[in-house]
């Protein structure tokens, strides 16, 4: 075992997918630890501190378990949503070699929060993120702002990208190769660590068509529930609802959406 990998696993839209999630862990994660943090930690003696009725409660809920658990090892730990779906070995990624390896969020300048973004032209997705043993004060400062209510929300991806807003020292860009395709990666330098915010076609944010990502993470409400969910487990991607946000009310209209054709033309842009 190299390092960890948890999830949090809460409420009937993610209890039928935890299994399927650790089978495909596993699989392709053969040095990874697998730990599911409900089923090791209890989460109402957790909930308890907290004011469960503000808003992003679970989230603070997810991230103080982490910490817990962080607390006792001294290996990486990658934080992993259960709609993360992983494809491919995470090892090269853990091995990067920055305190913390975080994905980045669909939008760009427009992700959420749109504030944040706004300012630093891009915004990091806090459902997959590999924590070296170095970043461990920088995390509990977060949930330390969190706690506090600094940022007015548990919400934890909001907490990242205001304190990375508030005190960040630099942003820089560096290129790798992983499996001979150039990525272009952020290099956040704050509170004396070095932040890699992914290179959206590392992990990527509602997936069109495979480019030979580490990840994908699919919200589940976009391709109709759970059990269309796990079908992305199993099927081609290709073969699949397309998992964009187009058909969203709020978002737009379906019938004008342009990854239809970027299907088709086996291309992928945000």
């Amino acid at each position: 075992m190299s390092y960890y990998i948890s999830t949090f696993c809460y409420g009937n839209k993610f209890a039928p997918i935890r299994d399927k999630w650790k089978q495909r862990i596993a699989t392709m994660c053969p040095t990874a630890e697998i730990i599911v943090l409900s089923d090791v930690i209890n989460t109402q003696k957790n909930a308890q501190y907290l004011d469960q009725n503000y808003r992003g409660f679970i989230w603070a809920i997810r991230f103080k378990l982490t910490l817990d658990l962080y607390a006792k090892i001294d290996k990486p730990l990658i934080m992993c949503d259960l709609d993360v779906i992983v494809e491919k070995d995470l090892t090269k990624l853990v091995d990067l070699p920055y305190d913390i390896i975080i994905s980045k969020e669909i939008g760009d300048n427009k992700a959420y929060p749109q504030e944040c973004s706004a300012k630093l032209g891009f915004g990091v997705c806090c459902g997959f993120g590999i924590f070296k043993p170095s970043s461990k004060k920088f995390l509990f400062t977060i949930y330390q702002n969190m706690i506090e209510k600094k940022y007015g929300t548990y919400d934890d991806q909001v907490n990242f990208m205001k304190h990375i807003v508030d005190h960040h020292q630099s942003i820089s860009e560096k290129e790798v190769i992983l499996d001979n395709i150039k990525y272009t990666n952020k290099i956040i330098e704050v509170d004396n660590i070095q932040i890699c915010v992914l290179d959206f076609n590392i992990v990527v944010r509602d997936p069109i068509t495979n480019i030979n990502q580490f990840a994908n993470h699919i919200n589940i409400d976009n391709v109709g529930g759970t059990q269309q969910f796990l079908k992305y487990f199993d099927e081609e991607l290709e073969n699949l609802p397309l998992t964009c946000r187009c058909g969203k009310t709020h978002l737009g209209d379906n019938n004008i959406c342009k990854h239809i054709e970027l299907r088709k033309q086996k291309q992928y842009s945000i």
